[in-house]
């Protein structure tokens, strides 16, 4: 079983792009594997900030211990390394979540440009059901993209998070195209209790294992 870590920040005004490099070193000086990415469209672009987001996959359970004890152990001396960049923002957080299928480990020599995060809530006892298909579905497209379907450890229960990474603008538009288009959306819609949301980012930083 594998997870992983998202880290979120709010820039403050005028400092996006000192967060966004501030949050690469800090990811280089842990010397973790990650994407980081800077929203370019989140679903309410006229109430919310850019937001700076970083992930880090950790392969089972032993490494999310391994994270935590980097981050929280020593005094807390990684954590005190980066508080310039913590008052660089307005808000930051931290969210661990646990995946359940990927295709991104068997993808080689990908350059990943865009991240279009989607979140869905299905229904009560529908949790399964719903992930089985969007694994299938998402297997079955026949494009050059990475996709990561996960459920948060902490937050709503039912809550996943479907994630589709692609090396352009283009490439993402058509898978987009390809989705609303299959006739497994009505099934889709069945298993869910309202349509989801989704938010487009702009990858900055690339790092595989």
């Amino acid at each position: 079983m594998s997870y992983f870590l998202n880290t979120y920040r709010t820039p403050n005004p005028g400092k996006e792009a000192e967060v966004i490099e501030g949050v690469q070193k800090s990811m280089e000086s842990l010397g973790v594997p990650g994407l980081v990415s800077v929203t370019i469209s989140p679903p309410n672009a006229h109430l919310e900030s850019t937001k700076v987001t970083a992930v880090v996959p950790l392969p089972d359970a032993n490494e999310v211990d391994a994270l935590m004890d980097a981050i929280f152990g020593n005094n807390m001396a990684a954590l005190k390394e980066r508080s310039e960049l913590s008052g660089l923002s307005r808000q930051e957080n931290m969210s661990l979540s646990r995946v359940r299928a990927t295709n991104i480990n068997s993808l080689k020599e990908f350059d990943p440009k865009y991240i279009m995060r989607r979140f869905f809530q299905p229904k009560m006892g529908k949790l399964q059901a719903f992930i089985d298909l969007m694994s299938d579905w998402m297997s079955d497209v026949d494009l050059n993209f990475a996709y990561n379907i996960s459920t948060p450890v902490g937050g709503q229960i039912t809550s996943v998070r479907i994630t589709h990474i692609t090396e352009s603008f283009a490439l993402m538009q058509e898978l987009h195209d390809n989705i609303i288009s299959d006739n497994r959306l009505s099934e889709q819609q069945s298993l869910i209790e309202r349509p989801g949301v989704h938010s487009l980012g702009r990858i900055t930083y690339s790092k595989r294992p």
